[in-house]
This record gives C-alpha cells, sequence and structure tokens, in this order.
C-alpha cells in the first residue's frame, strides 16, 4: 500500500520536475529572443 502510494508522489514529483524545467527554458530563450532582438 505504502509503495503504491510512493510510487505516485515520485511521479507526480518527476512531473512537476519536467513542467517547471520546461517553464524555465521558454522563458530563458523568449528572453535570449527579445534581447538579441534590440539594437545593441
Amino acid at each position: 500500500m505504502s509503495d503504491k502510494i510512493n510510487a505516485e508522489r515520485e511521479s507526480d514529483g518527476m512531473a512537476d520536475a519536467i513542467a517547471v524545467t520546461s517553464i524555465i527554458a521558454v522563458i530563458v530563450l523568449t528572453m535570449y529572443i527579445w534581447l538579441s532582438g534590440m539594437p545593441g
């Protein structure tokens, strides 16, 4: 019983980690494109 709960918690954590990583990647990429497009 507890093994199943722990497995679900780990998979939720993995999904959260992937979501946060992809959000940060999108923000960094957007900032890079925006700043590289500005006249220097």
